[in-house]
C-alpha cells in the first residue's frame, strides 16, 4: 500500500489499485460530486441546447425532457407527462447513478468501480431499464403513438 502523500500514476482510474486510505477516498468522492454538480449547471440554467435538434431538426429520444421537468417543477403534471412521460424516471435514474458513483468512489476508491457496489449495480440496472424504455418510447412516438414526436 502506498503512503498517503505519494502519487500513483494510475490511481483514480486503476481498477487494480489497492484500496486507498479513507481520507483520499473522501477527497476523490468530493471531486466526483463536484464534477456531477458542474455538469448539471447547463441544464439547471437553461444553457444547454440539444445538438440533435440543432443540427438535424429532428427529435431525439430525450427531446422534451427539460421542458417536461420544468413543467413538473411548476406543478403541471399532466402537461409534463404529455411532453415526456419518462422525464421523472430519467431524472431519478440519473440522480441515482450520480449518487452511486460518488458512493463507489468513497467505498471502492474510484467512480469506475461503480459496478462493484450493490448500490451501483442497482443504479446502473435502473438506468439501463429507463434508457431502454426511452428508446422504445421514441420509436413509438416516431410511429405516431403517444401524441407523435415532440416538437423540436
Amino acid at each position: 500500500m502506498e503512503a498517503e502523500g505519494s502519487a500513483n500514476p494510475n490511481g483514480f482510474w486503476d481498477l487494480d489499485e489497492a484500496l486507498p486510505p479513507a481520507s483520499r477516498r473522501a477527497r476523490r468522492a468530493v471531486a466526483v460530486a463536484g464534477v456531477w454538480g458542474l455538469s448539471a449547471l447547463p441544464v439547471l440554467f437553461g444553457w444547454q441546447r440539444c445538438p440533435v435538434a440543432a443540427l438535424l431538426h429532428r427529435p431525439c429520444p430525450g427531446c422534451g425532457m427539460t421542458r417536461a421537468l420544468e413543467l413538473l417543477r411548476a406543478g403541471h403534471f399532466d402537461a409534463s407527462l404529455r411532453m415526456h412521460p419518462l422525464a421523472l424516471p430519467v431524472l431519478v435514474a440519473g440522480v441515482l447513478v450520480a449518487a452511486a458513483t460518488v458512493w463507489s468512489t468513497y467505498a471502492a476508491g474510484s467512480p469506475v468501480r461503480v459496478h462493484r457496489t450493490p448500490f451501483g449495480r442497482a443504479a446502473l440496472g435502473l438506468a439501463a431499464a429507463v434508457y431502454g424504455a426511452l428508446v422504445v418510447l421514441w420509436i413509438l412516438r416516431a410511429a405516431g403513438h403517444f401524441g407523435g414526436p415532440v416538437p423540436v
